[in-house]
């Protein structure tokens, strides 16, 4: 996604999009969003297949045991 680009050659703007998105979006409706936006940024001209993945990160979970022996 980041390599597409506008008639005036321009890249898309990928971080600003993402930060466009409302935090409550879905993740679908966040891939959406994010499809559309890129229709508008390219005018629907699309020359090379696009893949999205949507990752999120969980906030407050334990970290894993690293498996070794505190040193003291």
């Amino acid at each position: 996604m980041i390599e597409a680009r506008n008639r005036d050659s321009e890249f898309f703007a990928l971080p600003e999009t993402v930060e466009g998105i409302p935090v409550d979006t879905t993740p679908p409706e966040f891939l959406e969003r994010l499809h559309q936006a890129m229709i508008r940024h390219t005018g629907g001209d699309l020359a090379d297949d696009v893949a999205m993945i949507l990752a999120d990160r969980f906030h407050g979970l334990p970290e894993p045991s690293s498996g070794g022996a505190d040193v003291g």
